[in-house]
């Protein structure tokens, strides 16, 4: 059900030529900041990501009907396959559009049952950071831009938060001033981690324009791409 990433795939190869060739990717390597070796950090080099939503559950939507579940996958596996080339254990929590709820949980208990399953991926994962990729959404008002959420109960995490969310503005959104936030009980994964863990809505789709951009693949890849040398110089750093 949960596979690991083969560090040699087809997809991890392909996408890594991909990025080579755009103009983020190479303004990030001349700064250091993407250093595809395979051989680091020493520590930390588990990274659970996992796609938020699935199968029945759309998650949010834009005004033309775009399900958060499908651009939830859409980065998730670009940013599996950059960790993975960089050395990496990369665990996704789902590969592909389903839900992770027990076949047989009662109706009205889905939701928690794929929530439990998302829970337990992590938690056999104790020493690894989890990246859980969501969209916003905020309807009749121009709102937009990516904002990270921290689970409160490991320090790390508020970190890992703001390097995220002052990486993407430096490489990608100059106009972000967004703030990055502590997760409040509604927030089921974050309130229940006990490793590093963070939440990071990449965009609102209830923006037309920034629902354009979220579906458009070269941005999918230059937004992964900024999260991924964020964390990753981040963590060369530490080790």
């Amino acid at each position: 059900m949960i596979k690991k990433i083969h560090v040699l795939s087809f997809l991890c190869a392909f996408l890594a030529v991909s990025l080579l060739s755009s103009a983020l990717f190479s303004r990030l390597f001349q700064q250091g900041a993407v250093i595809l070796t395979g051989n680091e950090p020493k520590e930390q080099r588990v990274i659970v990501i996992d796609a938020g939503h699935g199968g029945i559950d759309g998650g949010t939507s834009g005004s033309d009907g775009t399900p958060e579940k499908e651009l939830n996958l859409a980065i998730a596996k670009k940013l599996a396959a950059l960790f993975t080339v960089s050395g990496y254990t990369v665990i996704q929590t789902r590969e592909d559009d389903r839900s992770l709820a027990a076949p047989d949980a009662p109706k009205g208990h889905v939701k928690q049952s794929d929530l439990d399953a998302r829970l337990e991926v992590l938690t056999k994962h104790p020493n690894s950071l989890f990246l859980s990729i969501h969209m916003n959404a905020y309807q009749g008002t121009p709102c937009r831009g990516l904002q990270v959420w921290y689970s409160q109960n490991n320090e790390a995490s508020a970190e890992y938060a703001l390097t995220v969310q002052s990486g993407v503005k430096a490489y990608l959104q100059q106009d972000n001033h967004r703030k990055i936030k502590a997760a409040t009980s509604s927030i089921y994964l974050l309130k229940k981690a006990i490793n590093p863990a963070i939440l990071i809505e990449c965009g609102f789709l209830s923006n037309e324009e920034e629902c354009e951009k979220l579906k458009n693949e070269e941005y999918q890849k230059a937004l992964a791409l900024a999260i991924f040398a964020s964390l990753h110089q981040k963590m060369r750093c530490n080790t």
